[in-house]
């Protein structure tokens, strides 16, 4: 019984806890919810809009409410 000789600083390394793969995918999606939102904001707040219609500043508004509640279904 020939065994790999480990290094007593590397024997008694607790394990890395791993995140149950469910919650990961459900982080993720939350996450990459969260980033589309704070791009719509930051475009919102840019000044972009300023000469559109307020019919495209209500659209951007809609569509992060509707992005919010996506979020809060996950």
């Amino acid at each position: 019984m020939s065994q790999v000789y480990i290094p007593a600083c590397l024997r008694n390394i607790p394990k890395k806890k791993t995140v149950p793969r469910k919650q990961a995918i459900k982080q993720a999606k939350v996450e990459v919810i969260n980033q589309s939102i704070s791009m719509l904001r930051d475009e919102l707040r840019s000044g972009k809009l300023d000469g559109m219609m307020m019919p495209y500043q209500r659209g951007y508004l809609s569509a992060i409410s509707h992005l919010e509640q996506l979020r809060d279904e996950v």
